[in-house]
């Protein structure tokens, strides 16, 4: 399933992490997975939501927690 915009990342591929279109990709086989269909037309906001979710959590994961 194409879609638009698919050519955007998500960030660099350090540290193992799937590039735009390989997300995307991954996305699409967990949708299928689980039976859902996702309408075309509101495809491509919902990956560009989908890979800010990652950025935020690669982000995330990343921060030192001090306060201990």
């Amino acid at each position: 399933m194409a879609h638009v915009g698919t050519e955007e990342t998500t960030g660099s591929h350090e540290g193992g992490e799937p590039s735009g279109a390989a997300a995307d990709r991954e996305f699409d086989a967990a949708l299928a997975r689980l039976g859902i269909e996702m309408p075309p037309d509101l495809a491509p906001g919902v990956l560009a939501g989908h890979r800010s979710l990652r950025a935020m959590n690669r982000l995330l994961r990343d921060v030192e927690i001090t306060d201990v």
